[in-house]
């Protein structure tokens, strides 16, 4: 049986909860006495600081081991000149989307991120569609979604690699789904044993990410190897038919918006966060910004260093392919098993973030069985909610295996379901900064805020645009599936109005008793 939220008073309506948040500011309290103000108890434990803060987001990112895996996309789509895919539309991501989504982080430093921003500035609307709870609702869930199956699509890309070190390799989907689920089963081990645990591994990641991406860079710079001209960069490896570019440098952008996403990561951490509308924003935008970077770096290294354009363009392995190739197989292997270590602890951080959304939309008793996802255990972790997202991403690695490009389709619905969460969330915030319905935070754009939340949302919605005009079929047919299964969801939460009082509500016997 469905075990539905408790009967309470009557919450007050949708257009009365928030009237309040302009005069609110996230730079005048301590994080529990600001949460206070937003409407919930502390209940999670604040152990994430600025590196911390900063490792959650780079960690989601993992450039330089996510290039190791998924830089395959990029090439398949425009060959070589993928770079300047990487670096138009990395800056969009990091210095356009993720400064505004920065800033709306700051105001509402809270666990669910999207879901609870949209809700809340939109809730202040005197329009009755504009303010309905549903868009702030299927917004979050878009970024469980874009969560979930971002932790299967990371799982998948290692397979090759950890296989290959037991002498597995040649995998088919079926194969590579059992060792995929593996892995996921791993993460979440972790995420359950708590949020230090987490928080370690995230550390670690950060580290290997670090050490690995100045191993490979150092290598590709040091070592001597055989270097194409410059103009490789414009190479599209036979993928731009009769001249046309466009399209291809377009689709192309899928590995930027793969790859430098998640940017409410840290926001969704941000209960577990010390000075939290300061350390979370900022976190992020670094990581961001390190991400970008160093990606240029990187991906302009190693497509100098292809050995041959047609060799790598047809290879399973290409990064690998090039690797061994310029720097040697011994450099190679060290670096792969880094960039492992790295990617486990992206799939903590990005299964963590999507857990704490869930648990978000619980706590405020919108979803089904809310008494019972927004349960935290003794250690101050909602395994139920943490259960919940192992089996989403269970069910995308398992629709997926049956696609011959298994990792394009995961990694093009993660993609676009972030696009839409985020463009949304954009959208919202150019609503609230204009008609001035946002809290005080000390993370600001100032004036230029507005022009900046206007280009996110024309960049998110070129996105939505290419990334189903890629693959209409699985990715667009993908998402619509998962908007229907939220709408349906959605229905089934009793129509009582979101909790004014948030947290505030959660019973003492929410906290389960220690063993």
């Amino acid at each position: 049986m469905t075990d539905w939220p408790r009967a309470q008073e009557p919450a007050p309506r949708a257009d009365d909860v928030y009237q309040s948040d302009a005069q609110l500011d996230a730079s005048a309290l301590d994080d529990t006495a600001y949460l206070a103000k937003l409407g919930y108890k502390q209940e999670l434990n604040r152990a994430i600081g600025l590196f911390s803060s900063f490792g959650v987001q780079f960690s989601s990112i993992a450039v330089a081991s996510a290039c190791y895996t998924t830089l395959i996309v990029g090439l398949g789509f425009f060959g070589p000149a993928s770079f300047w895919s990487w670096v138009i539309g990395g800056f969009f991501q990091v210095f356009i989307v993720g400064l505004a989504v920065g800033e709306l982080v700051s105001a509402y430093p809270l666990a669910g991120g999207v879901y609870q921003i949209n809700t809340r500035i939109l809730s202040q609307s005197k329009n009755r569609l504009i303010r309905h709870p549903w868009i702030g609702w299927q917004s979050g869930w878009w970024i469980v979604i874009a969560h979930t199956v971002s932790v299967a699509a990371v799982a998948w890309s290692m397979v090759p690699f950890v296989a290959s070190w037991f002498g597995v390799t040649n995998l088919d989907n079926t194969g590579t789904l059992w060792w995929a689920l593996g892995i996921v089963a791993l993460v979440t081990c972790i995420n359950v044993a708590g949020v230090r645990i987490a928080a370690l591994m995230n550390n670690i990641g950060v580290v290997a990410e670090l050490v690995g991406g100045f191993l490979i860079v150092g290598a590709l710079i040091l070592v001597h190897h055989d270097t194409q001209p410059v103009s490789i960069l414009t190479d599209t490896g036979g993928t731009a038919s009769g001249g046309d570019w466009v399209k291809p440098l377009l689709f192309a952008f899928l590995l930027p918006a793969y790859i430098i996403s998640s940017f409410d990561s840290t926001g969704n951490a941000a209960e577990e966060t010390r000075d939290a509308a300061r350390k979370a924003p900022l976190g992020a935008f670094l990581a961001n910004s390190a991400a970008w970077l160093f990606g240029i770096l990187l991906i302009a290294l190693l497509y100098l260093a292809i050995p041959d354009v047609s060799a790598v363009m047809n290879s399973d392995v290409p990064v690998k392919l090039i690797l061994d190739s310029a720097v040697g197989q011994q450099v190679t292997e060290i670096f792969q098993a880094i960039a492992i270590v790295a990617l486990v602890a992206t799939c903590v951080m990005l299964q963590l973030t999507g857990v704490r959304v869930l648990w978000s939309q619980a706590r405020d008793g919108q979803i089904p069985a809310a008494k019972t996802l927004r349960k935290v255990a003794a250690n101050r972790i909602p395994v139920n909610a943490t259960v919940v997202v192992f089996i989403m991403s269970v069910l995308f690695a398992v629709a997926a295996s049956r696609s011959a490009t298994a990792l394009a389709v995961l990694a093009g619905l993660t993609s676009l379901a972030w696009a839409l969460a985020y463009g949304v969330v954009v959208a919202s915030g150019l609503y609230g900064i204009v008609a001035r319905k946002v809290p005080a935070r000390p993370f600001n754009l100032g004036r230029f805020s507005p022009l900046v939340f206007v280009l996110a949302v024309a960049w998110s919605l070129l996105l939505v645009v290419v990334l189903i005009w890629q693959n209409p079929g699985q990715v667009g047919g993908g998402m619509l599936g998962a908007i229907v299964v939220g709408a349906v969801l959605y229905a089934l939460i009793p129509k009582r109005g979101r909790h004014a009082e948030g947290a505030a509500h959660v019973a003492s016997d929410d906290v389960e008793a220690s063993a």
